[in-house]
């Protein structure tokens, strides 16, 4: 007969098989949420996708009432438990490449998605082979669910003004998942706010994505702008993407809290942070799906890889790369081609090359 648990015992047991499984940090809340009003909560949310700040993600905008309550999405659930996996990597080096494009850190190793789901599923296998009577259903970021304000009740960390969860010891780079379950379990205390004046992730963000504290308007963003967005980016935010050829971490890595990181367990990097925008651009759609088919740059897809590789060329004003724009202005691809003529002049007119 399977051994009945009490919340401590169960708490406990969940605790160790997460930290067992590679979690660096984990935490345990209520599925009922103590205020719909709570910053980074259910009306928040709500406000931030009636403002159009969800920019061009329409999925962001469905399931609203879902989000409001994990017990929308898992009506048995009684308990949440976050589990915070960092990616912060290995410190890099000051110098980059002369000219090179980077790769925000997340996406530097394998597909987290899968990773965190396989990671889940082996704690609710564990789970069940010493608990079978306890039900729980697992979810990354592709999910209903408000992570961020779940984990900031099980004392994660807080919501940043930069919206990034914030850990006094994990800094932000990190990533979240978790599991609803139909048992109560012991709790733990909510964190408190730790920014203070600190302003610095907004006045950061060469594209002005913030608005006001802790409201991003991702249409604006330059990980939206080179992940998310499919067409042309808007000009004028051209030159505020800078040498970001797939995301952004300009707002983390001012971040005071993210100065002493350690690299995690479980994302070990196997991509290079920084590549040569020449060669990006020169991937044909078979190698990309070849080299990025299994990492989060695929998100991008083959069009939007290079267009943000032109638009590296042009941020850099180097005449190097005028050839390669040449080329590239006669593009099938309407999007591309015009992105190379615009990358083309920016760089004749910054170097005076006819």
């Amino acid at each position: 007969m399977a051994q009945a648990f009490t919340p401590r015992q169960l708490t406990d047991l969940l605790r160790a098989e997460a930290r067992e499984l590679g979690a660096d940090h984990v935490g345990f809340a209520s599925a009922v949420l103590p205020s719909p009003s709570l910053p980074g909560g259910p009306q928040a949310y709500e406000a931030w996708v009636q403002a159009g700040h969800h920019a061009t993600m329409e999925y962001m905008a469905r399931d609203s009432s879902t989000r409001r309550d994990i017990t929308h999405w898992f009506p048995a659930a009684k308990s949440v438990v976050l589990l915070a996996f960092s990616y912060a990597g290995a410190p890099q080096k000051a110098d980059a490449p002369h000219g090179a494009a980077k790769i925000a850190r997340y996406a530097l190793s394998e597909d987290y998605h899968d990773a965190l789901r396989g990671k889940l599923r082996s704690l609710q296998e564990r789970l069940r082979e010493a608990a079978p009577e306890v039900l729980g259903r697992i979810f990354v970021d592709t999910s209903p669910v408000l992570e961020r304000l779940y984990a900031r009740t099980a004392g994660i960390g807080w919501v940043g003004k930069n919206t990034m969860l914030l850990s006094r010891r994990l800094g932000s780079f990190f990533l979240l998942c978790g599991m609803a379950l139909d048992h109560e379990l012991v709790y733990d205390e909510p964190t408190t706010d730790h920014c203070g004046s600190c302003t610095r992730c907004l006045t950061a963000c060469p594209t002005e994505a913030f608005p006001k504290p802790r409201t991003l308007d991702a249409s604006r963003c330059i990980a939206y702008l080179t992940i998310e967005h499919r067409g042309s980016i808007p000009q004028p935010l051209r030159p505020g993407v800078g040498d970001w050829i797939f995301g952004c971490d300009i707002c983390q890595e001012v971040c005071p809290w993210n100065r002493f990181t350690e690299p995690g367990r479980v994302f070990p990097a196997i991509l290079p942070r920084h590549v040569a925008p020449e060669d990006a651009a020169e991937t044909s759609p078979e190698e990309f799906r070849s080299r990025f088919g299994n990492t989060p740059v695929e998100r991008a897809r083959w069009r939007g890889w290079v267009r943000n590789a032109l638009l590296v060329m042009g941020n850099s004003g180097d005449p190097r790369y005028v050839p390669v724009l040449e080329r590239f202005i006669e593009h099938s691809d309407p999007v591309i081609a015009e992105q190379a003529a615009w990358s083309l002049r920016q760089v004749r007119q910054a170097s005076g090359v006819l």
